[in-house]
Parts: structure tokens; C-alpha cells; sequence
């Protein structure tokens, strides 16, 4: 029920114009028309309009009020919030000792006539690391006898040494495993290979029958590899094989710890795969670069802000703005006491903080506006016996001030494409270029006041805590790179198992949530289309993300699991009879309108009937997709739809659907590849 509205005055037009005509006698006793033909009667009625549109004003609460009420709450208008894309460094050549790359490294856009370059800064700084192959086995991962070969890399120094990378007779699941010493995190690896020509033949360069994966360990486990280049031609010919790699994890296999990857052999329907195993004579592993996240940002080092006059409450400007949130540790105030002092040289540092509250008279603190980069320091307030409370410390009078770092930019102009930072913006020994092989996501502009007011019932509801499903939905769908989220508890999750396939209900105990998290696309991606399967892969920086958000808020013994849904990936053969007047290419455009709208349809982000993304754990029924298929225009008779359950990659895993399909709770429904046949 709404808060019932208190009316200032509650007066109208009518009760206006009526109590000025009684006061008509006490005033003017000579007035005696009172008709409406009256002239003052007319001016009485004009001003009476008038003042009815005043009193109406009045009993609506400003917008400066509203505002200032917010202000008392501590709501604060969103700063820009800046993008960020991986950029990756190339060296010049093979180094034989580490190379670091530092934290703020500045890479920008091509400036034009008409466009300045778009600045980023690399977050954290990165190394380099020579790698160190340690193993090489050949086994099946899929096979249960666990059978491994290990290859001896020293023999391969030999001449006529070799040894096949995978079995005599390559089936699926074989893999080709190596081992590594160092942590290769984020690396760009080469692997220089000298092959037997033979070995590979039968196989499409283009579309090799195999996958680059690394081990991450926990629920990831093998994740892909980005294959930038591939001289082999899938183990045709000598040459190097290049990969980006994702974030790697110790791990022991065949009784060996190391950092590990593998080229595991997928389906073979779809294309010819190995006749024979392709035979490796040397091998040599080689770091090409590294890959580092970097934020649209330029950093401003060293500025200086003035001089202290002692003052509580005092501010200060930051020459740019608007300013990006502060690094903790980093972006932090120094103060230098004044030549006369017996403390002269020394210096203090004071830490940003939100708010005064928890400040005491001690404290260095100082707070940042992100808006318009205005520094504050804490006020005093006089207390009923006459004492005064400081909010924090205040630099003394004559100090000078130093901001020791800050950040600026940020907004949507900071969503570039792909390959468009390529420009060093200082020189770096040993590094040839650098290139964004993503385009870069999150950029954000500064938050309007009318989003802020729309906003302003859930962030009371919500607040700082995570509480309710609901709480922990909405936090997380806050964070850039979400989509959307569902939260599980113990008594969210139905007890009664009776899923299709391999499917199963997430048992979540009591004292602990399961967050299933849907990452958001690339900008460039079609949301509407068939999306590919590593765009639904939860990055582990996603991850940590949003772990850290709701750890703050959760409540003291809740146990947080983030996970992404579980994928129930379908594939439709829908046969359709169009109108017998029909032509060739009516048809033709009713087929492609038909997969169109089942890749829609049956789709994370658009799927579902309000078109906002397949609801988690929502049943699919058999006789929505003849309604969605018999409403096309063009579409006569809806013949025949089979739907199977499916696996990216490895299309022999076939399981026919029938009368409808349940998910479990944590379970969203993905196209696979739909297959429409339109009959005259």
C-alpha cells in the first residue's frame, strides 16, 4: 500500500471562489452583483484559477527537496564507469630471463583528424616468464583404464627420434598432454613443432578436429585456449602453434605437478579427422608476450592541491575529472608539513574514504567526489555541552598537499572494438606492439537523475545487505558483465528429481546459497543468434568480482558458491508446409525466418515468452514451438518438430525430447544447431 499523500492545502477552485465571495460584504458592502456577467466576479474567477495552480504546486514535494532527502539517505549519483578490455604485450623476440611489464603501462588508440586517442592504463603488472616443458604424455581422457604414454624429450634430440602425439589409431578423447614448471598464466605461448608430413593428412586446417585446453582446477577444470595461429595446419607441416592462455593452476596428472595443457581430440562426425597419428620429431616451447587487463583510465601522478588553512570542512579541486573510483593502497593524499615546522620533510598520508560517519578526531581521512573530483575533509559539530566533535582529522594550517595518484575518464566513449589499442604510449624494452584481441566492455556514463529516482525503492530495500533471493539477484545484476542471475536456497530447490539425460537439481544445505550467474555477451555478439559456447564460459575474474561484492554483504555464517547455469543445449528438425501459391524464394525466406525464431527463442538473453531470456528452470513444452512456428507468416501446417538434447563438439550425443521438458532449477536452455524444411 502507498504512503498516503498529506495535502498542504486542500483547497480548489470552487472553495477559493466561494470564500472570496463571502468576503465580499465585510470588504466592499457596495459590491451587491454578484453574477458571473460581474467584471470582478471574472477577475475574482481568473485569480481564484490562479491560485488553484499554486496550491497544487505546493502540495508536490520540489525536486531540490527530493533531492536533498536522497542526499540525507546517502544516495550519490553513479560516476562514469570505465572500460576494460585484455591487452596483450608482444615481445620482440624470445627472452631467456623474465621480462615485467608495470602496473599503469599506458596503450591508447590511433589519434585521427577528427577523434583524440583513447587512453588505458594495465591494472596490475604482469611478467613474462621463459617456460620450462617438463612433460609430454599421449593418453585418452575419456578411456577407463587410465593407459598413458610418456614421451622422453630427450630422445627427441636424437636423429630419426619421434614420437605420435596421439593413439596409432586417433579416436575421441584422445589428447596430447604437456607439462610446464613455471605458471604460464595469461602467457602467449609458442610451440615450435616439427611434424611429419604424413601424419596429419585427411584433416581440414580449417576446422581441426581438436581442442586447446588449460587446467584451472575447481569447478572449471580444463577450459580453452585461444589458438591465434597455427603454422602446423593441424599437425600438417613444421611450424609454430601460437595460444593465448586463460589463468592456469597447479595440478598433478600420472603422478607429475606442473602447470598442464592438452590437444584433445573431439567428435569426427562432421568433418575426416586422423587416419594416423601425426608424429612430433622436436618440440620447443617459446613465451611470445603476455596478456594483461587495462581500464580506460589516464593516470595523473604527484598533483598538487595547496595549502591547508586549518579549517574543518575544507576542499580542494582536482585539475581533472570526472575521477574513477580510488585504488586502495595507491590513490591516497599526502600531506608535508610546512618549512617552519620542526617536522619540516615529513610526510603524512591520509586514505579516501565514503563517508565521515565512522571517523574520529584522529583518523586521516578525506573524502573523494568521483562527479567532480573535489576533495573533502571531515567536519567538526558542536556538541549540547558546548564541546566540539571532529569528523575526522584536519591537515594543519600551512600544510601542503599532494595527491599521490588518481585516475580520470571513464563513459561510454571508452567501448572500442577489437584490435584498436595499438599504440605504446612510452617505449618498453623488448616489447614490439600491443593489440586488443577483445573489444573492450563496461564503459558507462555518468548516472542521470531520473535513472537514480527509478532506482531508489530497491536501494532502500536492499541497501548494504544480501539477505533475500531477491537481495543477492539484484547485487549481482548490478555488476558489469552479468546478465542475470538466480539465486538457490535449500527451499528453492525441489526434492524430486525427474529431469531428462544427465540433468540434475542443485542440493544446496541449509546456511548455504548457490548464486547461478549468466555472463553477458560481447557487445559485438547477436544476442538473437545462435550463441557460441565459450561466450557462456564464467570467467574467473566475473567470478571474483561479484564473489567480493556479496561477500561484503552477506550475513556472518553464509556459505556464497557462485557457479553458471547448467547448459541444456537443444537442436529442432522442424518440417513446415508453406501456402501451395508459394515461390522458391517465399519458402526460402520462411525457412530462414523459422531457424531465426527458434535460435530466439530457445535462448539465454532473448529466449523465453517475454523475449528477456530463457527463465531459469522454465518447462519446455512441445506445443509452444508448434505455435511460435505456425504463427510465421507464410507458415501453412506445422508437419513435424523433434527436439534433442545435444553437446557442443561432440554431435553423436543425441537424446530425443518428447511431451515437454524439465530443467532443473539452476538450468537454462541453449540453441544448438536448428534444421527447418519448408514443403511446397
Amino acid at each position: 500500500m502507498p504512503l498516503p499523500t498529506v495535502n498542504l492545502d486542500d483547497r480548489r477552485f470552487d472553495d477559493l471562489l466561494d470564500e472570496a465571495k463571502r468576503l465580499i460584504p465585510v470588504y466592499c458592502p457596495e459590491w451587491t452583483d454578484h453574477n458571473a456577467s460581474d467584471p470582478g466576479i471574472a477577475l475574482l474567477e481568473v485569480f481564484a484559477w490562479m491560485t488553484d495552480l499554486m496550491l497544487a504546486r505546493v502540495n508536490q514535494v520540489p525536486q531540490k527537496m527530493f533531492i536533498t532527502f536522497l542526499e540525507m539517505i546517502g544516495l550519490q549519483l553513479d560516476p562514469p564507469r570505465a572500460a576494460t578490455a585484455p591487452v596483450t604485450f608482444y615481445l620482440s623476440a624470445p627472452q631467456d630471463t623474465p621480462l615485467s611489464i608495470a602496473a599503469g603501462t599506458e596503450v591508447a588508440t590511433i589519434r585521427t583528424e577528427v577523434s583524440d586517442a583513447t587512453v588505458f592504463s594495465t591494472q596490475q603488472a604482469v611478467t613474462v616468464r621463459p617456460p620450462e616443458l617438463l612433460h609430454v604424455y599421449s593418453a585418452n581422457t575419456v578411456s577407463a583404464d587410465n593407459q598413458f604414454v610418456q614421451h622422453d624429450l630427450g630422445r627427441l634430440s636424437l636423429p630419426g627420434q619421434r614420437f605420435p602425439v596421439f593413439s596409432p589409431q586417433p579416436v575421441p578423447g584422445d589428447a596430447f598432454l604437456l607439462a610446464f614448471g613455471a605458471d604460464l598464466s595469461h602467457h602467449v605461448l609458442a610451440l615450435v613443432l616439427t611434424v611429419e608430413v604424413a601424419g596429419g593428412a585427411g584433416v581440414n586446417p580449417q576446422e581441426p578436429p581438436f581442442v586447446w585446453e588449460a587446467w584451472q582446477g575447481g569447478a572449471q577444470r580444463w577450459v580453452p585456449c585461444e589458438v591465434e595461429y597455427d603454422g602446423t595446419a593441424a599437425f600438417n607441416v613444421p611450424g609454430e602453434l601460437i595460444l593465448r592462455l586463460p589463468t592456469l593452476q597447479e595440478g598433478e596428472f600420472f603422478g607429475q605437478v606442473g602447470y598442464w595443457l592438452r590437444c584433445r581430440l573431439t567428435s569426427e562426425q562432421n568433418y575426416s579427422g586422423y587416419k594416423v597419428s601425426p608424429d612430433v620429431e622436436a618440440i620447443r616451447a617459446e613465451s611470445r608476450g603476455a596478456t594483461v587487463a587495462a581500464r580506460h583510465a589516464t593516470v595523473v601522478y604527484g598533483e598538487l592541491l595547496g595549502e591547508s588553512d586549518g579549517n574543518a570542512g575544507q576542499s580542494f579541486k582536482l585539475m581533472y575529472g570526472p575521477v574513477l573510483s580510488p585504488e586502495p593502497g595507491q590513490d591516497v593524499l599526502e600531506v608535508s608539513e610546512r618549512p617552519g615546522s620542526d617536522r619540516k620533510g615529513e610526510m603524512t598520508v591520509w586514505t579516501p574514504v565514503s563517508d565521515f560517519s565512522d571517523s574520529s578526531a584522529d583518523d586521516r581521512h578525506f573524502r573523494l567526489d568521483l562527479q567532480d573530483g573535489t576533495v573533502t575533509f571531515g567536519p567538526t559539530l558542536l556538541q549540547p555541552d558546548g564541546s566540539v566533535y571532529r569528523f575526522g582529522a584536519v591537515p594543519p594550517a600551512g600544510t601542503t598537499l599532494r595527491m599521490r595518484r588518481y585516475s580520470y575518464s571513464g563513459g561510454v566513449l571508452g567501448n572500442v572494438p577489437e584490435r584498436t589499442l595499438s599504440v605504446l604510449k612510452s617505449s618498453i624494452p623488448y616489447v614490439a606492439r600491443v593489440v586488443n584481441h577483445r573489444p573492450a566492455t563496461g564503459g558507462r556514463n555518468a548516472q542521470s537523475l531520473e535513472d537514480a529516482i527509478q532506482r531508489v525503492p530497491r536501494i532502500l530495500r536492499t541497501r548494504t545487505r544480501a539477505v533475500t533471493r531477491d537481495d543477492y539477484e539484484f547485487l549481482a545484476e548490478q555488476m558489469d558483465g552479468v546478465a542475470r542471475a538466480r539465486c538457490l536456497t535449500a527451499n528453492t530447490v525441489a526434492s524430486a528429481a525427474n529431469y531428462p539425460g544427465n540433468l540434475r537439481a542443485v542440493q544446496v544445505p541449509a546456511g548455504r546459497v548457490t548464486l547461478v550467474v549468466l555472463p553477458a555477451l560481447p557487445p559485438a555478439s547477436d544476442p538473437a543468434g545462435r550463441v557460441a559456447p565459450e561466450a557462456l564460459t564464467l570467467s574467473a575474474e566475473l567470478r571474483t568480482q561479484v564473489q567480493a561484492l556479496l561477500d561484503d554483504r552477506r550475513p556472518i555464517g553464509t556459505i556464497l558458491e557462485l557457479r553458471q547455469p547448467q547448459y541444456v543445449w537443444l537442436s529442432v528438425t522442424a518440417t513446415l508446409r508453406a501456402h501451395s501459391s508459394a515461390s522458391r524464394g517465399e519458402r526460402e525466406s520462411l525457412r530462414r525466418a523459422a531457424e531465426q525464431a527458434l535460435y530466439a527463442y530457445l535462448n539465454p538473453y532473448t529466449g523465453g515468452p517475454d523475449g528477456t531470456g530463457w527463465p531459469f528452470g522454465r518447462t519446455l513444452g512441445m506445443p509452444e514451438l508448434y505455435g511460435l512456428l505456425r504463427g510465421l507468416r507464410g507458415a501453412e501446417v506445422v508437419e513435424d518438430i523433434q527436439v534433442v538434447l545435444t553437446e557442443p563438439g561432440q554431435p553423436q550425443q543425441h537424446e530425443a525430447v518428447s511431451g515437454s521438458l524439465n530443467l532443473p532449477p539452476q538450468a537454462v536452455i541453449v540453441s544448438d544447431i536448428h534444421r527447418v524444411e519448408v514443403e511446397g
